[in-house]
């Protein structure tokens, strides 16, 4: 809408105060799109998080059955490594015919799934001169805090921490194997201020990565070290989210420099 100057001044006290009105509502709207958004709970927009190893077998078995079933997706649970370094491609773990986290012999998927990311493991480290001994990878402590968090508990025990209403959407996992041995994991979903019925993404989405699992630091402790970031869903679907991010994460991945996929 336009008006000059002069045909405004010809207009009464409420001719004009009704086209100040008519002028000011789109202005209104797009300060009202642009306004600040309060994070979900007591989220900040980057912080730090831990998180506890599984107490006794029982949370232990819980983790494995999740971290079968997320497996066997063949789409929440993504790789970077010196040599997958485009996002979307799955662990490389397939579970024999008619054997699966909800079907067949669960221990024993529970079992193969587990096997299977302790040897692609071995072989994406084994490819670095000194990263490992072969011989001393039977008991393997890194594999199962890879398999920790590779579940449900983390993500939800977050969004309890942080007062976040428990609706996680698209969740997506990574595994991320560095050029000098590192292995880190990460984890991405949407999150909101409210649990919408039927939302399939929310405002904002955070994301968790860890320290490096295999440090020597870490191996003192019972817990695992993550820094998060909680940002503006720049869309809504969390694949092209992931994929704008692979050059911080590759620079990781082949430096050992985290800090700007940290921060992303």
């Amino acid at each position: 809408m336009s008006i000059s100057i002069d045909a405004l001044a010809n207009l009464d006290t409420q001719g004009q105060v009704q086209v100040a009105l008519l002028l000011l509502v789109p202005i209104l709207a797009v300060v009202f799109m642009l306004r600040p958004r309060s994070l979900p709970g007591n989220l900040r927009p980057k912080g730090t998080f831990e998180h506890e190893d599984p107490a006794n077998s029982a949370s232990v078995a819980e983790r494995r059955r999740d971290f079968c079933r997320i497996v066997a997706t063949k789409r929440d649970l993504w790789i970077f490594t010196a040599q997958s370094r485009q996002p979307g491609v799955s662990l490389p773990v397939d579970l024999p015919m008619g054997m699966g986290p909800d079907g067949g012999d669960t221990a024993v998927a529970e079992k193969v799934c587990y096997n299977k990311m302790k040897w692609w493991l071995q072989q994406e480290l084994g490819r670095i001169p000194g990263a490992i001994d072969l011989g001393m990878t039977s008991e393997w402590s890194v594999v199962d805090r890879i398999m920790y968090f590779i579940s449900a508990s983390p993500g939800f025990d977050f969004a309890m921490r942080h007062k976040v209403p428990p609706r996680i959407l698209q969740p997506k996992y990574m595994i991320l194997v560095s050029n000098g041995g590192q292995v880190r994991v990460a984890w991405f979903a949407f999150v909101s201020n409210h649990a919408d019925p039927g939302a399939t993404a929310g405002p904002f989405v955070v994301k968790l990565v860890s320290e490096d699992l295999r440090s020597a630091d870490r191996a003192l402790r019972s817990f695992s070290k993550f820094t998060y970031t909680t940002r503006a869903a720049s869309c809504s679907d969390m694949e092209k989210i992931i994929s704008a991010m692979v050059p911080s994460i590759l620079k990781g991945v082949d430096q050992d420099k985290w800090d700007a996929f940290e921060r992303a």
